[in-house]
């Protein structure tokens, strides 16, 4: 949102004039200046600002709220010391929510001289109780970076103690205005340390191989989104890998501890889906010999896993509906309200756009579902190095599994992989290269082990490859790299020669690129 410095004071009122800090303010901002240039622990630096805030200016309960990944919801992410973290998560605010959600809405400052008698107070963290007995002066300032809000700096002030409120809140836009760079390059570094983890071995992306610029695009986005409570619609391809890339979502998120519970709308006949999805009563039908807990109870505080939403009937949409609208439902035969606190990632291979103009799909859950939609690349969009990388990872643990000695596949079976379409996407090349690894008899896989289907479409035509000059030059120098890897059994040395490189470059172009020469050997 892009803002202009804007002031306004409840209830009416014009911006001041000159500013004229005392001594003591004008001191702590050259101080929070020179911390924050200095400091390498962003939290913890925010955090002594607020302290120092509070000690030298009077200010009390300073709180920078930031706007989650999917702009969907304010958070408390920097708090005075004093405030505790069970507080600090109940400060929740949507944008034009509350004054919190107003003040980053408009992107204009506000003064509340009498905290508890305006109406769009809204006390969640319940710090504030008893105002009515002093009133209590509120101070809530836009934090803007590059003029986009990013967050929103509060705090408040005993209304007797003030001297000069639009003073006050002039202080407080100043204070705003030095913390908000550091500010946005804390959600930055979250994101890149995020990210980090997810793709070092054992983190959430270990499923997610491929090194094409849709895979990273894809990686990004789940990154983004896994922050978030923030519904997620996973579309694609049938076997584009929508089930992993939803346990990368979990795994990334704050609820990565609570339970992720799948259940394939497609797999259940339509007389049980109810029952699965909302549990049902002792008694409810024919053969409900007991209580059953269904999927959305059973999940907690964690991820729900809808896959094939597609293939949910009309009835059970309605009631999906109603959980999404509000965070609601009873068990079937039920008259118990229960709550719903989990996060729903659905995923479809279908057209949903069509299913709702052909009366299939509800428009409204449509849209419910459809807050953070992300696609899913079809292998054939993802070029030859994804394709080998996926080959060698599936061969490694098929042999694995079958207690086999498997090094390579051979240059003819590589030239049928890399030409052929994959219309069952990852899912079709791995059962490919399972058939390849068990008719194999020795350290090899060759061309004739592959299915007639791959044999031919070596010999077809190949269409254009689609995509930006950047886009095609990082591919296929991911492939050639590969490639040398492969030849050279990881020795980076012999890549680099075979490639007429130097080592340097050759080394360089794997951090880069994130190639494991170690998979090689």
């Amino acid at each position: 949102m892009a803002v202009s410095s804007r002031r306004e004071r409840a209830g009416g009122g014009a911006a001041p004039g000159a500013r004229r800090f005392s001594y003591e303010q004008l001191d702590l901002l050259a101080g929070i200046a020179h911390d924050l240039g200095v400091a390498e622990d962003i939290p913890r630096a925010l955090r002594r600002v607020l302290d120092q805030v509070e000690q030298v200016c009077g200010m009390r309960r300073g709180v920078i709220t930031l706007l989650q990944s999917t702009d969907d919801e304010l958070q408390a992410a920097i708090t005075v010391s004093s405030i505790s973290e069970n507080s600090s998560h109940k400060m929740r605010y949507r944008p034009g929510e509350g004054i919190t959600g107003t003040v980053f809405a408009t992107g204009r400052a506000l003064i509340v001289p009498d905290l508890a008698r305006d109406p769009r107070f809204l006390n969640r963290s319940g710090l504030r109780q008893g105002l009515r007995e002093r009133p209590m002066t509120f101070f809530c300032v836009p934090m803007v970076y590059r003029e986009a809000v990013v967050g929103t700096l509060s705090c408040d002030k005993r209304g007797d103690a003030i001297a000069d409120p639009e003073l006050e809140l002039a202080f407080l836009e100043e204070v705003a205005s030095l913390l908000a760079p550091f500010v946005q390059r804390r959600r930055l570094e979250e994101q890149m340390d995020q990210f980090s983890h997810a793709v070092e071995p054992g983190g959430a992306f270990e499923s997610l191989i491929g090194r094409s610029a849709p895979m990273e695009e894809l990686k990004r986005l789940l990154v983004k989104v896994a922050q978030a409570p923030s519904t997620v619609l996973l579309t694609g391809e049938t076997g584009t890998g929508k089930g992993v890339a939803a346990r990368a979502v979990h795994a990334l998120s704050p609820r990565a501890a609570r339970p992720f519970v799948e259940v394939n709308a497609g797999a259940i006949p339509a007389a049980l889906l109810e029952s699965e999805l909302f549990g049902h009563e002792k008694g409810a039908f024919t053969g409900a010999l007991q209580r059953r807990v269904g999927v959305l109870e059973r999940a907690g505080e964690g991820t729900v896993f809808l896959d094939e939403i597609g293939e949910l009937p009309l009835e059970a949409q309605t009631r999906l509906l109603r959980v999404l609208q509000t965070r609601q439902f009873e068990r079937v035969g039920g008259s118990e309200t229960l709550s719903f606190r989990a996060r729903i990632v659905a995923a479809t291979n279908r057209d949903l756009d069509g299913a709702v103009n052909d009366g299939r799909f509800r428009p409204d859950l449509f849209y419910r579902l459809n807050v953070f939609p992300i696609r899913l690349p079809a292998l054939r969009e993802r070029g030859k190095a994804d394709i080998m990388l996926l080959a060698d990872h599936f061969v490694g643990h098929f042999a694995r599994q079958m207690k086999k000695t498997i090094h390579r596949l051979d240059t003819p079976a590589i030239d049928m992989l890399t030409a052929y379409h994959w219309p069952g996407n990852v899912r079709e090349l791995e059962n490919v290269i399972e058939r390849g690894v068990l008719l194999a008899e020795g350290t090899t896989i060759h061309g004739h082990h592959l299915p007639p289907s791959l044999q031919m479409s070596r010999y077809a035509p190949q269409p254009e490859t689609a995509g930006s000059f950047h886009t095609l030059v990082r591919s296929y120098e991911v492939e050639l790299i590969t490639d040398a890897l492969k030849d050279a059994r990881g020795n980076q040395t012999q890549a680099a020669a075979r490639l007429g490189l130097t080592k340097r470059i050759i080394q360089y172009k794997i951090r880069q690129y994130g190639i494991d020469y170690r998979s090689f050997r």
